[in-house]
């Protein structure tokens, strides 16, 4: 994946603010992979101003709780992870990979990592054991349920206006038919 300067991206992205080209003119015009690229970037400029075009060097780290909240609001809202990532300023894949750590481990999961190469014990030469896996904290165990209730009630509200609407939409016919 090319990397793209702080400027390059914020030419493209007032060149297409402006109205005249299109994404695929764009790509062709910079050479740029594919027109999503520039859609993801102007869709983060729309919602978060240039200043969030710019390249971000420094590895940040997100606490549990921020990395909740974010999964728990594409899990509850009907939106792409696009917009998520938009939404909270993060890229596309960050958002997708705490969702697919959420979803195949929890909240446990989603703890930060010890950085760094393990310290060597020179005294205990051990054959490597299967660790036991890391088993969530109570507060962790609340914060997953009620995740996991918020989603499920989304999915109950959408469930129920979709009936609401089929509903609507049979007594329509209905009276069309009188």
């Amino acid at each position: 994946m090319a990397k793209y300067s702080t400027q390059f991206k914020i030419k493209v992205v007032q060149e297409y603010l402006l109205g005249n080209t299109s994404y695929n003119i764009l790509c062709k015009k910079y050479g740029i992979s594919s027109p999503i690229v520039i859609r993801e970037w102007t869709e983060l400029a729309k919602s978060h101003g240039l200043e969030s075009l710019k390249v971000k060097h420094p590895k940040q780290s997100y606490s549990i709780n921020f990395k909740l909240k974010v999964v728990t609001y594409y899990r509850t809202h009907d939106v792409g992870v696009n917009k998520v990532a938009a939404h909270f300023n993060l890229s596309h894949s960050q958002v997708y990979s705490w969702y697919r750590i959420y979803q195949k481990e929890g909240i446990v999961g989603l703890r930060p990592k010890p950085k760094g190469r393990p310290r060597k014990n020179m005294n205990k030469r051990k054959k490597k054991q299967n660790q036991p896996l890391l088993t969530p904290t109570k507060e962790e165990q609340y914060q997953q349920e009620i995740a996991d209730l918020k989603a499920k009630l989304a999915y109950a509200k959408m469930e129920n206006d979709i009936l609401k609407k089929l509903r609507a939409l049979r007594q329509r016919e209905e009276k069309d038919k009188r």
